[in-house]
């Protein structure tokens, strides 16, 4: 698929290419020939007008001819710089008598020439000049153009393979992104329905036992629902910042209160697993962007800070600002992230422990969520982690004016 689109790309630019270069090397020839043509009839005029005997010196008699004739059409001088033959130039001047217009062109001993008759007194007088050096110029322009045109759409061509795979390599990406999504996706939906499916047939073919005795597999199957539930909220989350038609209304807010009642929301998580909280929120800083969706941020960022601190652990978060932009911190002491997964971090349904993720319910699509938030707010989130000691996300937005 990829690769007819990327020849269909080639193929539009090269023929647009070609299209151009016709008409450039067009114009240039025609304009090149009018000029050409303008020079050969001022040469003609030059001659007819000249005296019997011109001036050797004159360039444009070098290569012409001057015909006296009489009434009867009889010569009566012929005046040449060069040996002609005499059945040569009587068959010239028949055809130029014989030709209706009174200025077109010949052929003189396999020579072109372009001729001019003109009524005069003692009868008529034919000039005769050499078109060759114009045809010759016309079959080296056009000799010219081939090669040049030839080069440059090699040329052209090589570059329009290379921005072609540029311009087609993100969208295959994407496309990668999205199959691969589906693809987890599938597999994520596949594991709770498989024991929802299960826990239902044993509950089935115990039909005639109570429902609390079978309460253990029914909560069972709560449990894969709530995890199902979880997964459908974060794809359409992911598809909601995914599409770029979907209007996002910023507003101007208090961050600072907004992190701290965030952090008043964890309290309980962060008692019941022995984890100390240590904060230093600075107070009045405004953001310009999403509230919900910055909420959403802080509660991924702090939910995935507890999920990997260990007991009598600590998670830091700290909000500061200076004149361009706001920095929240969330760091959290543990295993750390090896630096073979951090650029790997925020892709979707990836994880750096999978078992771990499998027992507290994480899919791995917490952090993506989170970077396409920050995205949409034209911020940047970056991590920081040493091993056996620590992980620190870093979120960097633009600062707003309260």
């Amino acid at each position: 698929m990829f690769d007819k689109l990327k020849r269909k790309f080639i193929i539009i630019n090269m023929t647009l290419l070609t299209v151009v270069f016709i008409a450039i090397f067009s114009t240039i020839y025609i304009m090149t020939m009018i000029s050409a043509a303008r020079q050969t009839e001022f040469t003609l005029n030059t001659l007819m007008h000249a005296p019997p005997k011109p001036s050797p010196n004159n360039p444009a008699i070098a290569t012409s001819i001057i015909v006296e004739l009489d009434k009867k059409h009889n010569i009566v001088d012929v005046f040449s710089l060069f040996d002609i033959e005499k059945e040569s130039i009587e068959e010239a001047i028949s055809q130029a008598i014989k030709s209706k217009e009174p200025s077109n062109n010949l052929k003189i001993e396999g020579s072109s020439y372009a001729f001019l008759k003109q009524e005069t007194p003692r009868g008529m007088k034919i000039v005769f000049a050499d078109r060759s050096p114009q045809q010759a110029m016309a079959i080296n322009l056009l000799k010219i153009f081939f090669l040049v045109g030839s080069i440059s759409l090699i040329v052209l061509l090589l570059i329009s393979m290379y921005f072609a795979n540029r311009t087609i390599k993100p969208i295959k990406e994407v496309f990668e992104k999205q199959k691969q999504f589906i693809t987890d996706a599938s597999h994520e939906l596949k594991t709770p329905l498989t024991i929802i499916k299960t826990n239902a047939a044993l509950v089935l073919s115990n039909s005639e036992e109570t429902v609390k005795s079978q309460s253990k597999w029914i909560g069972y199957i709560n449990s894969q629902i709530d995890r199902m539930s979880k997964l459908i909220d974060d794809m359409l989350s992911l598809a909601k910042l995914d599409n770029p038609q979907q209007k996002i209304y910023f507003s101007s807010f208090d961050i600072s209160k907004t992190l701290e009642n965030i952090l008043l929301s964890f309290e309980a998580v962060l008692y019941e697993n022995n984890i100390e909280l240590d904060f230093n929120i600075n107070k009045n800083i405004f953001v310009n962007g999403e509230k919900e969706s910055i909420k959403k941020l802080f509660n991924i960022l702090m939910d995935n800070a507890i999920k990997n601190t260990l007991p009598k652990g600590k998670v830091s978060v700290n909000l500061s600002c200076d004149k361009s932009k706001i920095e929240i911190e969330i760091k959290n002491t543990g295993d750390g992230i090896p630096k073979e997964h951090i650029d790997k971090i925020f892709e979707r349904f990836y994880r750096v422990d999978d078992s771990r993720n499998r027992e507290s319910g994480g899919y791995g699509l917490g952090l993506s969520i989170a970077k396409s938030i920050v995205n949409e707010h034209n911020g940047n989130i970056y991590v920081k982690s040493n091993i056996n000691e620590y992980t620190s996300f870093i979120v960097e937005l633009p600062q707003s004016v309260k």
